[in-house]
């Protein structure tokens, strides 16, 4: 059996009001996806770089 294909997912941050942030990970061929209950910016980088983010991918199936 051979690998599955990458499949490469991009986070983008977006400001909603000023103590209100998502997340909107964007797949090819998926609708796009929104990660919601963000206070900061501060939160958001260290959802991005922290074990939640590979957590978020596992649990979507863009990860082992």
């Amino acid at each position: 059996m051979g690998k599955a294909p990458r499949v490469r997912v991009i986070f983008k941050l977006k400001r909603i009001t000023q103590d209100d942030w998502q997340i909107e990970a964007h797949c090819p061929g998926v609708e796009i996806r929104t990660i919601k209950g963000f206070k900061t910016k501060a939160e958001v980088d260290e959802w991005l770089q922290g074990s939640r983010r590979i957590d978020w991918l596992r649990s979507q199936g863009y990860a082992k």
